[in-house]
This record gives structure tokens, C-alpha cells and sequence, in this order.
């Protein structure tokens, strides 16, 4: 019902559980990325490092140095399409969420983010609206 955007709320013949149960369950967006298997993002980890580049194991390695230090920081991967951008994505996703952190996969095209695992478009994921031209 979540990747759906719906609710028990939305269905009022259902019966929707008492305001302490779902304070108890805690944070459900935070539940939803958590909620991977380790053990075979660790094997599909190792399986897309050992493809990656020399350029590509040098930036791998830098991300995951601030990501693992809390140091922070913005990291922009461009390319003409076919350069291994979302491969990068997957590899960098793949090992931090191995480690149990929370990586939001966000692309801002509906093909990019089908590619991402995980993935989810910016307005899709933050809920920001999409103006229309009439």
C-alpha cells in the first residue's frame, strides 16, 4: 500500500488500528529503506566492484570515504548515456545499504529511476507537484 501512496485511511470499511500501535511501529519511511537484504546486497556489492574501473574505483572510494566518515558532501556523476553512471549508482547503493545506512535512490526521469534499485523519481518520492500546462 505504500509504494501505492494509500492507506487504511483511505479504505473506510477497514478498520484502521488505534494512534499507539502506529506510534510504536515507528517511522515507516524510514522502516521501507531499511528493510533489504544484507547478505545479497553484500554478494551483488562484490560482484559489480570487481567490474568497475580504475577512474571508476578512485571515485567509488572517495563517496564512500565521506559517506563512512560523516564527512559529507555533494559528488556529481555526468556522462554521455552508456558511460556507467547508474552502474556507479548501484555499486555506491548496493554497498552502503549493505552496511545497513539508508541510500535514497532519486533520479529525476521515470526511465532513470527504473534503472536505480530502488529508485523513485524526485516528485514521486518528495511529493512535489508537478506543474501542468492546460
Amino acid at each position: 500500500m505504500q509504494k501505492k501512496r494509500k492507506s487504511l485511511k483511505d479504505y473506510p470499511s477497514i478498520p484502521y488500528p488505534n494512534g499507539y500501535i502506529t506510534e510504536q511501529l515507528g517511522n515507516k519511511l524510514i522502516y521501507a529503506e531499511s528493510d533489504y537484504d544484507t547478505s545479497k546486497l553484500r554478494e551483488e556489492f562484490q560482484t559489480l566492484y570487481a567490474s568497475l574501473t580504475d577512474e571508476q574505483k578512485d571515485i567509488f572510494d572517495t563517496i564512500m570515504e565521506a559517506a563512512n566518515n560523516q564527512k559529507g558532501g555533494v559528488y556529481f556523476l555526468y556522462g554521455c548515456g552508456g558511460t556507467g553512471k547508474i552502474f556507479m549508482w548501484r555499486t555506491l547503493a548496493s554497498a552502503l545499504r549493505s552496511q545497513r545506512h539508508i541510500v535514497l535512490t532519486i533520479a529525476s526521469s521515470g526511465i532513470a529511476s527504473l534503472l536505480l534499485p530502488g529508485g523513485r523519481t524526485a516528485h514521486s518520492k518528495f511529493s512535489i507537484q508537478v506543474p501542468t500546462l492546460e
